[in-house]
C-alpha cells in the first residue's frame, strides 16, 4: 500500500511512526475556547445536564497529555452523543499516528499533547494543499479538512470543560 503523509513522502508500508509534534507544550492556538457558553456551544450543549455529565466523563482527562486509547474514548463519546461526525471521530480515533507494518496502532498508551498535535495537522494539511493546489480540489479533500476543524473544535472545548470547576452554564451578570 503507498500513502502520502503531511509532508507529502510516498511510503511503502503501512507503517508510520507517531506524528513528531513540534511544540509539545502548546496549549493554546486559535480554537481554544475562554468561555463556559462558548465551549458548550462548540458541543451543540444547552441543557446543564449534558454539561455535568461530560465534565464527570472527563474528570483524569487532560487533552494536553492523554493516550491514543483514552482519545480513541473520548472521540467516540463525542460520536455517540452526535457531536462529532464520522470525519472529526477518524482523527480521535487515529490519535498520534503511529502503525506497525500490518496497519495496526502501537504506542496506543504514550501519552502526548492532543492540542498540539490537532492544530499542527491542520496547519500542515492547510501548507499541503497550498502547495499542491491539485490534491486540496481532489474528492475527499474539504471533507479531510472540514474534520480536522471540527475535531479541533471539539478538543479545544472539551479542554476547556475538562479543566473546569464550574458545572454550570452561568453568566456574571455584574456591572
Amino acid at each position: 500500500m503507498v500513502t502520502l503523509s503531511a509532508t507529502g513522502q510516498v511510503q511503502n508500508s503501512m507503517a508510520t511512526p507517531a506524528y513528531t509534534i513540534k511544540n509539545p507544550e502548546q496549549v493554546v492556538n486559535a480554537f481554544t475556547k475562554t468561555e463556559e457558553a462558548e465551549a458548550a456551544e462548540t458541543l451543540k450543549f444547552w441543557q446543564q445536564e449534558q454539561i455535568s455529565e461530560l465534565k464527570s466523563f472527563l474528570k483524569g482527562y487532560d487533552m494536553t497529555s492523554i493516550s491514543s486509547d483514552d482519545l480513541k474514548k473520548v472521540g467516540g463519546e463525542l460520536y455517540d452523543k452526535g457531536i462529532i461526525d464520522s470525519r472529526a471521530y477518524w482523527l480521535f480515533v487515529v490519535g498520534n499516528g503511529a502503525f506497525d507494518a500490518n496497519g495496526l496502532p502501537t504506542e496506543t498508551h504514550v501519552k502526548f499533547n492532543a492540542v498540539a498535535l490537532f492544530n499542527e495537522q491542520l496547519e500542515g494539511y492547510i501548507d499541503f494543499f497550498k502547495s499542491n493546489p491539485y490534491v486540496a480540489h481532489q474528492e475527499g479533500a474539504s471533507d479531510f479538512m472540514r474534520g480536522l476543524v471540527a475535531a479541533n473544535h471539539a478538543l479545544a472545548a472539551l479542554a476547556y470543560f475538562a479543566n473546569s470547576s464550574n458545572d454550570d452554564l452561568s453568566i456574571d451578570e455584574r456591572a
